[in-house]
């Protein structure tokens, strides 16, 4: 599978959960720059950010950062195997990555965080 093919299934799992998703959406920061995610998911007063990226030390540093500048929730689906340690830190966060493996595997995981 693509990485659009990751993000067409995250949305629709969103949308299954109630979430107003927009694609490709750039978010204002507490600084004024304007930061880039896949998917934007709104419920309510809830606010999720959310990018799948390959689980590559770069692509998943250049993710967390945008936290310090975004209030709101962000959650990284990281394709592959991130860093055990910095799964386990971002469990208790605002911003949150997820290891996939697979689209089943992403969505079931989703649905448990979002739900």
């Amino acid at each position: 599978m693509s990485l659009a093919d990751y993000i067409a299934a995250v949305k629709t799992t969103l949308e299954g959960l109630g979430f107003l998703v927009e694609m490709s959406i750039s978010a204002k920061g507490l600084s004024g720059f304007e930061h880039r995610f896949d998917l934007a998911a709104r419920k309510g007063s809830r606010v999720v950010y959310l990018s799948v990226k390959p689980a590559n030390p770069m692509s998943l540093l250049a993710e967390v950062v945008k936290g310090f500048d975004v209030k709101e929730e962000i959650i990284i689906a990281a394709m592959g195997e991130p860093p055990p340690r910095a799964v386990e830190i971002s469990k208790e966060g605002r911003v949150k990555i997820v290891p996939f493996k697979s689209a089943e595997e992403l969505v079931e995981k989703l649905k448990q965080i979002l739900a």
